[in-house]
């Protein structure tokens, strides 16, 4: 290969305790999780701050009517955008027998393809044990381009060597990291760096400076391990559907149920304070008033929660092809 055309031997991974945490809180980690520590630091950011006498809270204060007004507006606000949200995954699931057998066509072609350079009767059903055999059967079928490419000419190149032992690692690389019946989000976050186009445009490379040198069988070879990248590419995307809407819709349920919380908090919170007292004593105001805050908060922290994982899976999957934006190939490298 040229110097500035190689193969990825690897998917991405991610070092340090820093970077893994926030890998954790804005894709992988459990979406209530993270919601969960959002309001934990909300409570904690507002009982520091009445404790120590910045925010006044007592009687006479306008937390009642925040309570009564503004935080009431917000919360159902946002129910009403979660309600909308679960409005845009009903219309994508709904379509015509027309359009439903070209989305079932397009996922059975792409099994096939799998199916046939695999040599299996059959492919798995389960994201995890699909994407495993396609790692499995990229490595076997680089193993076999460099075999079949030497047996067509004994001088074998180097780069045609270092092509297909990266192509191989590739594969290994994608199959040590996938754990079977695991959520489609840890599937897709394997895929999730910019290998499969670096091994792409290597595929290319390779073809165009010793395709006049492959014997027949090292060409089918080449051909398969072309297509099997291309299934990375487009499952990749597909996975990527699935898991948005997935997560979506159990965002719209999620802020569906804290919503009625928050809401019957809001009103609660307000009630407690009167014209010149509050009905419980003085010195739990700051406590209760900080818990009420984190619930009524709750939504909005599930919201955020998942729009974090949204838009860094959209952020990472921006391209279908070789074709990578700068910022998407800079944050996988």
């Amino acid at each position: 290969m040229s110097d500035d055309v190689t193969t990825a031997s690897s998917v991405q991974n991610i070092d340090g305790i820093g970077d893994r945490a926030a890998h954790w809180f804005v894709l992988v980690g459990n979406r209530i999780a993270v919601a969960a520590i959002l309001v934990a630091a909300v409570v904690a950011f507002f009982f520091t701050l009445t404790r120590a006498g910045v925010l006044a809270i007592g009687p006479g204060s306008a937390a009642a009517s925040a309570f009564a007004s503004g935080l009431i507006s917000g919360t159902v606000t946002l129910v009403t955008i979660a309600l909308s949200i679960n409005q845009l995954i009903l219309s994508r699931v709904f379509g015509s027998p027309n359009e439903l057998f070209d989305q079932l066509s397009g996922t059975r072609d792409l099994r096939r393809r799998i199916r046939e350079h695999a040599g299996e009767p059959a492919v798995p059903n389960d994201p995890a044990e699909f994407l495993n055999l396609v790692a499995e059967t990229l490595t076997e079928r680089a193993t076999r381009l460099g075999s079949a490419f030497e047996d067509a000419d004994h001088d074998q190149p180097r780069a045609v060597e270092e092509y297909a032992s990266g192509i191989a690692a590739y594969g290994e690389s994608i199959a040590e990291q996938i754990e079977s019946q695991t959520a489609i989000v840890n599937v897709l976050e394997v895929i999730l760096g910019t290998e499969y186009a670096r091994n792409m445009t290597a595929t290319e490379h390779l073809r165009n400076a010793y395709g006049d040198r492959l014997s027949d069988a090292a060409e089918a070879e080449l051909d398969a391990i072309e297509d099997l990248l291309e299934s990375i590419a487009v499952t990749r995307q597909f996975f990527k559907t699935l898991s948005l809407q997935q997560d979506f819709a159990r965002l719209s349920r999620v802020v569906a149920y804290s919503g009625l919380v928050s809401l019957a908090a809001s009103i609660a919170m307000a009630l407690i304070y009167r014209p010149d007292s509050v009905t419980i004593p003085v010195e739990w105001l700051p406590l209760v008033f900080s818990l009420g805050v984190g619930v009524i908060v709750a939504p909005l922290a599930v919201f955020i929660a998942y729009v974090f994982r949204a838009a860094t899976i959209a952020r990472h999957t921006v391209s279908v092809g070789p074709f990578v934006p700068p910022e998407e190939r800079s944050d996988s490298g």
